[in-house]
């Protein structure tokens, strides 16, 4: 058979590079015969032949395994494998091989700014390279690796994005086609971010000075500690390290703090750095003369406002005294002393009075009193510590105070129904500034609206004010403020003061007219009144007085209208008060009005729109307690005396307008005749329609007119004859006609009373009485009466 060559590629192989050699290892092909290996193989790029190398086949191995050496590392190499047998070479086969390449050295990271470094590192000149690859990532496990792709000529690169104050680790790596170096790395801290500042203050509980580091948030840099250094002029150095004070939130602001004792009014120079592991921020210095301590609160002074003039004080007790001078060794000085400055501000003010500087020492137990200060003026006061040496407290009291407004009374005089007059009174020849202050009156009524509102300039002597137009009997407030300054004025804010309300009542006028007057018919005769007391009562309201007018006038009245006089009581100030008339007549129209009455006498009248109309309702008139009269000595055969008395007519429910008797024939045994009054229930037939029934049903006899009066006094007695018209025959049958009655029949009567066609009332029946019979001649009484008596039987057999 003819020799094959080993397959380096196939999935049995292997080949193992390193920097100085290559390893390639396979399976003999199976069934194939050689008798050793011929290797060829020369450096690519750049090139370099080696001599061939030729490798004994061992028959008892499996396996071939051939190994290039004296290599260069990281180049290429082109590798021809051949198997020989009997001279007779096999197909060769034929690869590129690539050696691995030095790592690379002298790593190096240098800070460029807070969050971007400079990486760099060399690469033997024996090792061949096509690109690096870049590593970095934070120290810490959960950390992502990011990598970086470079080409072969560079050798440092800027790695941005990086968090100040952490440990990074920075690595590279050499790569030649598919093979890479190991990775060298390096460890390296983010510089962290300096501090933010730096403030000095005090600690007056310490009695120190604390130098206090703001650092950035968490967020943005990460810090574990701070250092400063600290000279004086006198070249001494005093170093502190502290740790940090964590912020609420990752993006807070941090601090870091220094308790020191330092002499205030000497010059120092403070350098402060951050620190993270083993890396310093950039310092921070800061070149300054100590400035002495000033706190208003805890020196325990007082400022205060006295007449005319202001008090500075140091602390009252002993033990605050004492405190005060601990606290004014350490922090103040012991040569310091105490300023106060006072400037006015007005222009005003400022040629009168120039601004005053006044000093005081801890020695000094004296309060400072400054006097014969502007009323209402306006002041910058300054109070603050100053060294032996001229340097003056950044920290100190600095406030625009105006002296208290004067204060004035308010009187008044000349009070009417509608004016009053009140004028200003001052309390003490105080000085003030007229350019300053002004007087703000607001008046207010009782419904709390403003009906006065002006401000008035502060004269020595004010000139008084008169108000017009007021309401009668009403309680007016006078609101007086003092201002002095200005209202938009920040820097110096308005003073006020104000001054005792003041509260006065006008006299009492004529009511105004009531509110919401109604009317509302009870009955025929009494209607109810309703209204609202009046809107503008302008005093005190004793009581009503109701007027009633007939809109028709009643005949025997002397007097049309007349008035009904309506108490009241505290309880109708705010509610609805009614009154009941009475006295009206039914069917009538009445206008009503209501008129309140004070002390200074009758409101005014409503207008006529305003007035209320009533038209009374009319019902039947009430039914007489007596009933008609018969003359019994007038009782004939066909007519009969009926008397009655005007007593019985009743206007209560309406004007009387007519009368009428009604007659009606009674049997025998005391029976009427209804059967009209079944059919016809709302008429009464006359004598003609009554003519064609055996007993005659109630019929109207008589109808007569009644006087529209109200009262019919004194009594009087009416006769009316009954039956005594003998032409009724003649008549239209629907006409009332007082026909003869029936002889030998017995009647009874009653009187009706009208106050309308519909409306009427009756009285009772009077008496039953039979008219005589006729003295004529044939007449027989016993046969008459039968006959009439069968006459009835039979027509009432009908009825049933």
């Amino acid at each position: 058979m003819d020799p094959v060559a080993p397959d380096f590629s196939s999935r049995n192989a292997t080949v193992v590079s390193l920097s100085n050699n290559i390893t390639l290892r396979a399976l003999k092909p199976e069934n194939a015969l050689q008798e050793k290996f011929r290797i060829k193989y020369f450096q690519t790029d750049p090139f370099k032949n080696y001599a061939p190398l030729e490798v004994y086949d061992i028959t008892e191995q499996k396996h071939i395994e051939i190994y290039i050496g004296n290599l260069n590392a990281g180049r290429h190499y082109n590798v021809t494998i051949t198997s020989l047998m009997n001279g007779l070479e096999s197909k060769p086969w034929t690869g590129v091989l690539t050696t691995k390449p030095l790592s690379p050295f002298r790593l190096d990271v240098t800070d460029l700014n807070h969050t971007c470094v400079t990486f760099s590192w060399s690469l033997s000149t024996k090792s061949g390279v096509e690109r690096f690859i870049i590593r970095y990532s934070e120290r810490n496990e959960s950390s992502p690796i990011k990598e970086i792709y470079l080409k072969k000529t560079v050798k440092s690169t800027d790695i941005c994005g990086l968090k100040a104050g952490r440990t990074f680790t920075f690595g590279a790596i050499a790569e030649v086609g598919n093979e890479t170096s190991d990775l060298s790395f390096v460890d390296h801290t983010v510089r962290p971010k300096p501090p933010e500042s730096l403030k000095v203050s005090v600690d007056y509980n310490k009695r120190k000075f604390l130098l206090l580091l703001t650092l950035p948030p968490e967020s943005e840099s990460f810090i574990d500690g701070c250092n400063i250094s600290i000279s004086s002029e006198r070249l001494d150095v005093v170093e502190q390290s502290e740790s940090v004070l964590p912020g609420k939130t990752a993006d807070a602001r941090r601090r870091c703090s220094f308790y020191v004792s330092l002499r205030p009014g000497y010059r120092y120079e403070v350098g402060a750095v951050t620190t993270s592991k083993n890396a310093r921020s950039v310092k921070l210095l800061k070149n300054f003369a100590l400035e002495p301590a000033f706190d208003m609160k805890h020196f325990g002074l007082t400022l205060q406002e006295t007449k005319q003039g202001l008090i500075l004080d140091w602390p009252h007790n002993s033990s605050g005294y004492v405190k005060l001078e601990s606290i004014w060794d350490d922090v103040v000085g012991k040569d310091s002393t105490l300023h106060m400055d006072v400037d006015p501000q007005s222009s005003s003010q400022k040629a009168k009075w120039q601004p005053q500087n006044y000093v005081m020492h801890i020695d000094q137990k004296e309060a400072l009193v400054i006097s014969n200060l502007t009323s209402g003026a306006c002041y910058k006061v300054q109070v603050y510590t100053v060294t032996k040496s001229g340097i003056v407290s950044t920290d100190r009291f600095e406030e625009y105070i105006r002296i208290s407004a004067p204060s004035v009374n308010v009187t008044t005089d000349e009070v009417t129904k509608n004016s009053a007059k009140f004028r200003f009174v001052h309390r003490d020849a105080l000085q003030f500034g007229s350019s300053e202050c002004f007087i703000n009156v607001v008046v207010f009524d009782m419904h709390s609206v403003a009906i006065y509102n002006r401000t008035l300039a502060f004269l020595p002597e004010t000139a008084p004010v008169l108000l017009q137009g007021l309401r009668p009997y009403h309680k007016y407030t006078i609101n007086t403020q003092i201002m002095c300054g200005k209202r938009l004025e920040k820097k110096c804010p308005l003073r006020m003061r104000t001054l005792r309300q003041l509260t006065f009542e006008t006299r009492q006028d004529r009511p105004g007219p009531v509110q919401n007057l109604t009317v509302r018919a009870l009955n025929p005769y009494s209607v109810q009144l309703s209204w609202m007391p009046p809107a503008l009562p302008n005093g005190i309201i004793t009581h009503y007085i109701a007027r009633i007018h007939p809109m028709v006038r009643i005949i025997e009245e002397t007097e049309n209208e007349w008035s009904v006089t309506v108490g009241t009581s505290p309880q109708h100030l705010d509610h609805t008060i009614n009154a009941i008339i009475d006295n009206l007549i039914g069917g009538l129209a009445y206008r009503m009005d209501v008129r309140a009455v004070t002390e200074a006498g009758e409101g005014d009248l409503s207008a006529v729109s305003d007035a209320v109309l009533v038209l009374m309702p009319i019902l039947p008139p009430p039914q007489p307690t007596t009933r008609m009269e018969i003359l019994h000595n007038t009782i004939r055969s066909t007519d009969v005396t009926l008397r009655y008395s005007t007593a019985m007519f009743s206007t209560k429910h309406g004007l009387l307008t007519k009368l009428a008797i009604i007659v009606v024939e009674v049997t025998g045994d005391g029976k009427t005749n209804e059967f009209w009054a079944w059919e016809h229930r709302n008429s009464t037939p006359t004598w003609r329609e009554v003519q064609r029934f055996g007993v005659w049903p109630p019929y109207v006899a008589v109808e007569s007119p009644i006087e529209p009066v109200r009262k019919f006094f004194p009594p009087r007695s009416i006769s009316e004859v009954i039956g005594v018209d003998s032409s009724c025959e003649d008549i239209d049958v629907e006409y009332v006609c007082n026909g003869p009655l029936k002889p030998g029949t017995n009647y009874k009567f009653k009187l009706r009373l009208y106050t309308a066609p519909n409306l009427w009332t009756d009285t009772e029946y009077s008496e039953t009485i039979t008219t005589e019979y006729p003295e004529t001649k044939g007449w027989d009484k016993g046969i008459h009466g039968r006959v009439v008596e069968n006459k009835i039987v039979r027509m009432w057999s009908n009825f049933d």
